[in-house]
């Protein structure tokens, strides 16, 4: 058992040398026939960019798998299901996401366990570890008595307030074979590595070429800005980046998307991204059902959405239902949780678009890059400085040509995070 952990801000290559140190780890102890590299990560975005990187290690072919911390512990939970029952505890449901989390941490203090993981992954790879929540952590905490871990983490990307101080980045510090990068590899700007450096260091930014800031009290003079520097970019790609998808935010992108400015630039549609909750919210706004439908009634308010692939989904849902548990009545907390459960599962495998005009919170740019990254920040941002210098500086960090920030209220350049 060893554990190498690679820590550093945002672009200074984590990722690059945890598949570096995977290649030199399978020359030197080869998985067996049948044994695989286990890797990790809290989100699905970030799962299926460490995909692509895995599919490059030499040697590796695939001979691994990559999957969500999520995912990795419902498959623990399922297996042993027996273990489960033996010790007084309840199985949980397949939503009930951090309640199998929790399960799948007490199995795995079962060195038993723990062993039976390691005769199919004798290597695990974990990124992004500083986002794990206590019981992720014992998962992973687990795991480590036996495998050989590589993990690479950032305590100041963690957005989680909750996590602080960070129960992770307490472990990880003390390790041994611990690598600290410092030299960002994402860009060579000046402008934008000195900007994140000042916020992170607590300090005032500066404006330079490749990254500026702006006071731009209303959405209507914010997206006349926007419009501007689409238009100068010339078709390279556009991230709008916010902490808060509220009424600056969404007023400056409807207006980027449907006016043209006073120097005749626009409009330039861009389309929000979506997390899994939000769409299965939006989806149930529009449904109308009785509060206890009948499974052909939740089947044709469906139907009335216009959604066929969530229709197809519901379908073979409820005809499951009707088949194995001869269930015919369907509430909407119950098609809720469902629909919730079906755009999560789709999410797994949809490949986000980094190019192109896109918006999106700093939650859903994390782990990224972008050519060229535009943020709106508005008046009110949840969260103490130290917070807010954390979602200034993910946002700021994804940007590898250029960065526009565009603020609200005139007082904040003189308040942290700006100072």
């Amino acid at each position: 058992m060893t554990i190498t952990v690679f820590s550093g801000g945002a672009g200074c290559g984590k990722t690059y040398q945890l598949m570096q140190r995977l290649a030199e780890t399978i020359v030197a102890a080869p998985p067996r026939e049948g044994q695989k590299v286990l890797a990790l990560t809290f989100m699905h975005g970030a799962r299926r960019r460490l995909d692509e990187r895995l599919a490059a290690v030499p040697g590796l072919g695939r001979r691994y798998e990559c999957t969500t911390l999520d995912s990795f512990a419902a498959r623990i939970v399922r297996r042993w299901q027996s273990l489960v029952v033996q010790m007084g505890a309840r199985v949980p449901t397949e939503t009930e996401y951090d309640e199998t989390v929790a399960v799948a941490a007490t199995l795995l203090a079962n060195p038993e366990v723990v062993l039976w993981v390691k005769a199919s992954f004798p290597i695990l790879v974990l990124d992004e570890a500083q986002d794990l929540t206590r019981s992720r952590l014992d998962i992973v905490q687990s795991l480590a008595t036996e495998l050989t871990a590589l993990i690479a983490a950032d305590e100041f990307q963690c957005l989680d307030a909750t996590l602080r101080p960070n129960p992770a980045w307490e472990w990880l510090k003390e390790q041994e074979d611990h690598i600290a990068l410092e030299k960002p590899m994402r860009t060579t700007v000046s402008a934008l590595l000195e900007a994140a450096t000042a916020v992170r260091a607590a300090e005032p930014v500066h404006a330079g070429k490749g990254f500026s800031v702006n006071f731009t009290p209303k959405p209507a003079m914010a997206g006349g800005f926007l419009n501007t520097y689409i238009a100068g970019l010339r078709g390279s790609s556009v991230a709008v980046i916010t902490p808060s998808i509220k009424s600056f935010a969404e007023g400056v992108v409807a207006w980027t998307s449907q006016r043209t400015n006073s120097r005749g630039r626009g409009p330039y549609p861009i389309v929000w991204e979506q997390a899994e909750t939000k769409r299965a919210e939006a989806v149930m706004d529009r449904i109308v059902l009785p509060a206890d439908a009948t499974c052909s009634q939740a089947l044709a308010a469906m139907v009335d959405v216009g959604d066929r692939a969530l229709v197809r989904e519901v379908a073979s849902w409820l005809d499951r239902l009707g088949r194995t548990r001869n269930k015919s009545i369907i509430t909407r907390e119950v098609l809720a949780e469902r629909l919730q459960f079906i755009c999560a599962n789709q999410r797994r495998f949809q490949r986000p678009i980094d190019r192109g005009l896109m918006a999106m919170s700093v939650h859903g740019a994390k782990n990224r890059e972008f050519e060229n990254v535009v943020i709106l920040w508005p008046a009110a941002v949840a969260g103490d400085d130290d917070q807010k210098r954390r979602l200034l500086y993910n946002a700021i960090t994804r940007a590898k040509s250029a960065c526009l920030v565009l603020v609200q209220l005139q007082k904040q350049l003189g308040q942290p995070p700006f100072a």
